[in-house]
């Protein structure tokens, strides 16, 4: 009996060993990772230091994540922790309004557990919902695309806003830079006015021109970002194909889209954002958006200063 009992248990932890640890803990999965034990008087393990080595799909949803909480970038205690729980969409409704746009993913959230038996020497993980992460440790989760309108005309009502107030805060910034026409005399000064007086006459029995200024000046404030910044950005969507690529699945990048805003006096502000399609294959796409950063370009200075975090993240890496 206590032969055929013997048996049982080495066909059982011979089913579910994988390689040990550094710790020389098996696990029964390769992405738990055992990087240090603590032990009683007895040599025994009372207590041990998990880390999950996981992966995402999509990879932004590791942004809803706090990875050091979670046990994913560091490890945890197994006495303070033995229980993690991966909230998906715990920011959803912030984000959606505050962005006005939002991904709700399909599984809300995602627990795991870890337990360690010390006859075996074996640390086991249990998943909830089971399928959650796959045997080689990645976190796919489906989603959908959130939008809320009226917080989307919102902000565009506030930028319009904004724009219409920036040159009078940035004047006095600017103007240390582009120096003040000189003052004229007086009877140039009416030559002038008498001369606009009849260019405007000449202007309105004509009819209107755009002016070609507008996007030149456009054009400028593109060009100062892609000379000082162009790098770093195509550097930060060369990353993301990276990382796309390492978990088997698509990225397909379409142009930059620099849309421009104008404050006035040679400052403007440049929304960075792409159009992109992603999926597990070339047949399952969706189409999402990706935003590279909001650059402040001072062309009269021939700057480029970071406008929110994602700028700040791809300046400086």
């Amino acid at each position: 009996m206590k032969k055929y009992l013997a048996l049982a248990t080495l066909l059982f932890l011979s089913a579910c060993y994988t390689p040990m640890n550094n710790s020389g803990v098996s696990t029964n999965k390769p992405w738990l990772d055992i990087s240090g034990t603590r032990l009683d008087f007895k040599g025994e393990q009372y207590d041990s230091c998990f880390q999950f080595r996981l992966r995402f799909w999509p990879p932004e949803l590791q942004e809803r994540i706090n990875l050091k909480d979670a046990c994913i970038s560091a490890c945890c205690w197994r006495s303070e922790k033995n229980e993690v729980v991966l909230n998906l969409n715990q920011n959803f409704e912030k984000e959606l309004r505050t962005k006005g746009r939002a991904r709700r993913y399909a599984t809300d959230q995602v627990t795991l557990k870890v337990t360690h038996s010390n006859f075996a020497n074996y640390t086991k993980v249990s998943v909830e919902p089971r399928n959650a992460i796959t045997r080689n440790g990645l976190l796919k989760v489906a989603y959908e695309e959130v939008e809320n309108p009226a917080r989307l005309v919102q902000l565009e009502r506030q930028a319009a806003s904004y724009a219409a107030l920036a040159p009078a805060a940035t004047t006095a910034n600017i103007s240390a830079v582009v120096p003040s026409a000189p003052p004229q005399s007086k009877s140039k000064t009416n030559t002038a006015k008498k001369k606009t007086q009849k260019t405007s006459a000449t202007a309105a029995s004509q009819p209107a021109k755009t002016a070609p200024a507008v996007s030149a000046e456009t054009a400028q404030a593109r060009a100062v970002l892609q000379a000082q910044m162009g790098t770093q950005i195509d550097d930060y969507f060369y990353q993301m194909n990276k990382t796309y690529s390492k978990q088997g699945a698509v990225f397909i990048l379409s142009s930059r889209l620099l849309p421009v805003t104008s404050y006035g006096n040679g400052l403007y502000l440049i929304t960075c954002h792409a159009k992109a399609r992603t999926g597990v294959d070339e047949k399952h796409l969706n189409a999402a958006d990706f935003p590279c950063g909001k650059w402040l370009v001072n062309t009269a200075r021939n700057t480029v200063t970071p406008h929110d975090d994602k700028a700040k993240r791809i300046a400086n890496p």
